[in-house]
């Protein structure tokens, strides 16, 4: 499958659904609908709005930035970056990342194309036509929850990762209600074997823990509250060099799922060790 780069604009393919249709078998669209102008315009409205609520409305600190900002815009493409996070609020993307992401970035999208890709439920990204095309020019693409990972979108992220590009997962798949780390699923592994598989470079992979998000914009709550902290810890880049090289050698599905079960553990360790750091630094940021 021929992916095009951000803002390209090819002709539409008679068998792609059309916005506002999404198929478990049939990957959604990614180039803007509205052209590369279109997408600028829609990352910079949303992401300065964000930053407005997450560093004006409320107070936002984090750690290890260093880490995070090398790897968004200064790690040796075609090698992707996969970042991953716990999911505390509907509210943590666009708010959070657009605090990460520097705002001159979002504004420079057309020469890199850089800024991360995502993936939401397509009850909410893809309700409608209109509402379908308004994510898509914000580089956020419908996935069907509990459709599992043999989605054709997830083929088309690994893709978008194998040709250098940034994605963005919450590998819980849903909003956290208690704050605790829930079940990761298995699409990460997923993502890195199609990778492997397309003869792509390994992604970095690189998990940050926030807290502060369900307090400005909580669960089943339709306001954004003020005077929060927000507080990021970016942890650092988990290494899958020894799993990856076994992606090509599972003979069968049963042994795939064991493989994928232990890449899910290893980010899962890391995301934990990262929110413990995150909870001793938010009683001094």
């Amino acid at each position: 499958m021929d992916v095009p780069t951000s803002g390209e604009v090819r002709p539409r393919d008679a068998s792609a659904p059309l916005f506002g249709e999404c198929s478990n078998e049939v990957a959604p669209p990614l180039v803007s609908p509205w052209g590369a102008v279109g997408r600028l315009l829609t990352l910079g409205v949303v992401s300065a709005f964000s930053k407005f609520v997450v560093s004006w409305m409320n107070r936002a600190t984090v750690s290890n930035y260093d880490t995070l900002h090398r790897h968004m815009t200064a790690r040796h493409r075609p090698q992707g970056l996969i970042t991953v996070s716990n999911h505390a609020s509907t509210f943590d993307d666009p708010g959070v990342l657009s605090y990460l992401i520097p705002f001159r970035y979002f504004m420079t999208e057309p020469s890199h194309g850089g800024v991360r890709w995502t993936m939401c439920t397509k009850e909410i990204c893809a309700s409608t036509a209109m509402i379908h095309q308004f994510f898509t020019a914000g580089k956020t693409v419908p996935i069907a929850r509990g459709g599992g990972y043999n989605q054709a979108v997830m083929t088309s992220m690994a893709e978008r990762v194998g040709k250098g590009d940034w994605l963005h997962i919450f590998p819980e798949g849903r909003v956290s209600k208690d704050g605790e780390l829930g079940r990761l699923k298995w699409g990460l592994g997923k993502l890195l074997c199609d990778v492997e598989a397309m003869g792509g470079v390994p992604p970095v992979v690189l998990p940050f823990w926030h807290s502060g998000m369900e307090q400005v914009k909580p669960y089943g709550v339709g306001v954004l509250y003020p005077w929060k902290h927000v507080h990021i810890t970016v942890g650092e880049p988990v290494d899958f060099s020894d799993l990856v090289g076994r992606c090509r050698k599972c003979a069968d599905d049963k042994q795939r799922e064991d493989l994928f079960k232990s890449m899910v553990a290893r980010v899962e360790k890391s995301m934990r060790e990262t929110r413990s750091k995150n909870i001793e630094e938010r009683e001094v940021a």
